[in-house]
């Protein structure tokens, strides 16, 4: 449970003391509802041991960037006993624990020498299968990994389209990408854009592949963020999930027929996770089929593969489902807020 911070005592006045003591019932009860609502959702047993693992420190690995001329030090790494992911397609190396990778390194043209990511993320940009003529979207790009990682199987003759509709997280990830792109490649691979995601559906087919990393509850994280663990209600969930349905009507809309769109989140809840893409099947507006593969790490779930920190050696969370688009539209992208909000509900 996230810190009560700082407990009633001497020196301070009774009112002092009960505001205290009521603001600790508070954030007790958001816990206990919390708990109740992931534990009817995993069982007691699970549970128990998905909430002790996301307590840990979160794991991470580093991808190393093909653009820095300059190898990262052995010196600073050989310490850490890596070993190389095996399913990931570009060079990806983690340790056997949860210990921290030093900070990263720049060659002589200011290029970072490797991004330091979780693996269950790139998983999500393996499902995507990019080759190099690939003319890709990512759809709610920010804080850039996974746009680094696009960008490490892009060719000259493919393109990469990064969304960020929050001007300084968009700002932010442009200081990103500066520091693992080269200018000249930028200008000739990237386009940087700032607009609701829930339009794409005006660019209709415009892309082969399309990411979309939706904004979610993200539990591990709220875990470990007192303040945003006191924002948590069931509602937080229903509201995401209804903006996730948007965002991923408009993404299917803007891949061409034959194309993919891979739909993820750090969230444990099916709600944003298997419902999202359940719901958008049955709709069935924009017909597609589900692509279903087994990953070395992580389990199934009814549409997509979710990595947990429990079974997977402190990784994870991360949803994602690969859908294949087969077909035009159907009619108009002319679903309501209020619809999408009553279905999900």
């Amino acid at each position: 449970m996230p810190s009560q911070g700082r407990k009633p005592g001497k020196g301070l006045s009774k009112n002092k003391q009960k505001a205290i003591a009521r603001e600790q019932e508070r954030r007790q009860a958001v816990f206990n509802a919390f708990s109740q609502f992931y534990e009817q959702e995993y069982g007691p047993e699970r549970w128990s041991t998905l909430m002790a693992a996301m307590h840990q420190p979160s794991r991470h690995c580093i991808m190393l960037n093909k653009y820095c001329t300059t190898p990262p030090d052995p010196e600073k790494l050989t310490a850490l006993n890596l070993a190389r992911l095996g399913f990931c397609s570009i060079p990806c190396f983690a340790t056997t624990d949860a210990e921290r990778f030093p900070h990263p390194s720049k060659d002589d043209q200011g290029m970072t020498d490797y991004y330091i990511l979780d693996a269950g993320s790139v998983l999500a940009t393996e499902a995507l299968d990019i080759e190099p003529h690939d003319h890709v979207l990512d759809l709610c790009a920010a804080p850039g990994g996974k746009s680094v990682s696009v960008l490490q199987r892009l060719g000259r003759g493919g393109h990469l389209t990064v969304n960020e509709l929050s001007a300084d997280r968009r700002r932010r990830l442009r200081q990103v990408l500066d520091g693992y792109v080269p200018k000249d490649v930028l200008e000739d691979l990237v386009t940087v854009v700032g607009k609701d995601g829930t339009k794409y559906y005006q660019e209709p087919e415009q892309y082969d592949k399309v990411l979309l990393d939706a904004p979610c509850s993200s539990e591990r994280h709220l875990l470990h963020d007192e303040k945003e663990f006191e924002q948590w209600s069931p509602k937080r969930t229903v509201h995401n999930a209804t903006r996730q349905l948007a965002l991923l009507k408009a993404a299917v809309h803007s891949v061409r027929v034959g194309g993919t769109v891979v739909y993820g989140t750090c969230s444990i809840s099916s709600a944003e996770n298997d419902k999202v893409i359940s719901k958008f099947m049955r709709k069935g507006k924009i017909p597609v089929e589900v692509v279903k593969r087994t990953w070395p790490i992580g389990e199934r779930t009814k549409y997509g593969w979710i990595v947990l920190p429990d079974k997977t050696d402190g990784w994870g969370p991360l949803y994602f489902a690969t859908l294949k688009r087969t077909g035009v539209s159907k009619n108009d992208h002319d679903d309501s807020d209020e619809e999408e909000q009553e279905d999900i509900a």
